[in-house]
C-alpha cells in the first residue's frame, strides 16, 4: 500500500527510487552503489581515526607543463622517432595537456590533508608560476633522480621508477598524479595504519578479462608483466589493478623491488614514451610487492574516475554538486584526460575548472 500511495502522491519520486534500486548508479571502481558510499566512508573513517598515526608522511607528484616551448621542442623531436612499439594513446596530446589540475590537487591537500609533511614535485626543468602559494613544496628535476642516459623521457612509467631516489624523502609517502583531488578531510590512517602498514586501494576489475576483451594499453601490459615478476617469488593470484587515485608507498619496498628486478626494470627505461613492454612500479609492482611482503593491507577508497572530455562527465559534476549540499563527497576524484579521440563534451575544460573550484572552495 505504501508503494501505491507513493506512486499516486509523487510519481517522479516513485520511479526515481524504483530505477535507482533496480539499476543503481555506480561511479567508483569498487562497484559500490552511489547511495551506499557514505555508509562505507563513515565507518572506515571511524576505524582509521581510532589510533593516532605519528609517522611523517610525504607526498610526491609528477607533473608536466605541455605549454612550455622548450618542452614542446623536445617532445616533437622525439615524437617523430619510433624505435619501440608505443602503446595506445602513448603519444596522444591529451596525456600531456595541462588544465592546471595540479593547482587544485595541491589546494585539496592543503584543505583536507593538513597533516602532510613535505610535498615533492617532479618536473622536467619546469615550475608552476603560482607555486610560491604553497610553502611546503620542493621542486625535483628529472636530472636529480633519473640517470642522464634515460633523459629526456616522456614516459611516466620511467619517471615513476625513480620516485624513491628523491633526496630526503620519508619512508612513508603518497604518490599523486596531478589530476587526483582529495574530496574530503581524511586522517593519516586512511593511507598508513598506526603500525606503519600501508593501504592498498584495490579496484574490482579483472585484468585478464580486460585483456581478453581486447583492451590494449601500456598500463594493462605493464601490470600483466609485473604479475609475472611477482610470481617468481610469491605464490599469488593477483588479478586486480589499484583504484585510479593516490597510492601509499614505502621507500624500503621500492629499494627491495629494484634489488630483485633490476635487470627487468633497466630493460624498459630506454622507452621515451609509454610502451607495451614497460613495468609500472608506482601504480602496481611496488604496491602489490609491499602487500605480499606483509607491509600493506587491502583497503577502500571511493574515487570518481572519469574522462573529462566525455559527455558522461556532466553526470559526475551534477552528482558532486548534490553531494556537496549533503556533505557526502567520496574520498577522491580523478578527472582524467587521456584521449583526444573521445567525443568531446562541449567546453569540457571550462566545466572542469568550474567544478574543481567548487570542490576546493
Amino acid at each position: 500500500m505504501k508503494r501505491i500511495y507513493k506512486l499516486l502522491r509523487n510519481p517522479p519520486l516513485f520511479f526515481r527510487d524504483y530505477f535507482n534500486k533496480r539499476y543503481p548508479v555506480i561511479r567508483n571502481e569498487l562497484k559500490c552503489p552511489e547511495e551506499e558510499e557514505y555508509i562505507l566512508i563513515k565507518n572506515d573513517l571511524i576505524l582509521e581515526s581510532l589510533m593516532d598515526n605519528h609517522f611523517k608522511i610525504d607526498v610526491v607528484f609528477t607533473w608536466v607543463d605541455n605549454q612550455d616551448p622548450d618542452w614542446q621542442l623536445k617532445f616533437e623531436s622525439f615524437k617523430s622517432t619510433t624505435t619501440f612499439s608505443e602503446g595506445e594513446y602513448a603519444k596522444d596530446s591529451a596525456r600531456f595537456t595541462n588544465h592546471n589540475e595540479l593547482y587544485y590537487s595541491l589546494k585539496s591537500i592543503q584543505k583536507n590533508l593538513s597533516w602532510v609533511n613535505k610535498i615533492y614535485l617532479i618536473t622536467d626543468s619546469q615550475k608552476p608560476s603560482w607555486i610560491k602559494q604553497f610553502n611546503n613544496v620542493t621542486i625535483v628535476d628529472h636530472r636529480e633522480i633519473i640517470p642522464d642516459c634515460y633523459l629526456p623521457t616522456f614516459n611516466s612509467h620511467v619517471i615513476e621508477a625513480f620516485l624513491h631516489k628523491i633526496h630526503g624523502l620519508n619512508e612513508n609517502f603518497i604518490y599523486f598524479n596531478d589530476d587526483v583531488i582529495v574530496a574530503r578531510p581524511l586522517p593519516a590512517g586512511h593511507f598508513f595504519k598506526s603500525n606503519g602498514i600501508a593501504s592498498l586501494f584495490v579496484a574490482l576489475k579483472d585484468l585478464n578479462k580486460m585483456a581478453e576483451k581486447g583492451v590494449d594499453t601500456p598500463t594493462l601490459h605493464a601490470s600483466l608483466r609485473s604479475i609475472e615478476l611477482l610470481r617468481r617469488y610469491f605464490r599469488s593470484d593477483i588479478n586486480n589493478p589499484l583504484v585510479h587515485t593516490y597510492i601509499p608507498l614505502k621507500v624500503s619496498m621500492y629499494k627491495e623491488v629494484w634489488r630483485l628486478y633490476e635487470k627487468e626494470i633497466e630493460g624498459f627505461l630506454i622507452h621515451k614514451f609509454r610502451n607495451n613492454y614497460d613495468l609500472n612500479l608506482a601504480t602496481f609492482l611496488v604496491p602489490w610487492f609491499t602487500y605480499l611482503k606483509g607491509h600493506a593491507v587491502q583497503s577502500r577508497d571511493i574515487c570518481y574516475y572519469f574522462n573529462v572530455r566525455s559527455p558522461a562527465a556532466k553526470s559526475v559534476y551534477n552528482s558532486l554538486s548534490q553531494e556537496k549540499k549533503e556533505g557526502l563527497y567520496p574520498h577522491s576524484i580523478c578527472p582524467n584526460d587521456f584521449n583526444t579521440k573521445t567525443t568531446n563534451l562541449k567546453h569540457y575544460d571550462i566545466l572542469l575548472k568550474k567544478n574543481l573550484n567548487e570542490l576546493i572552495e
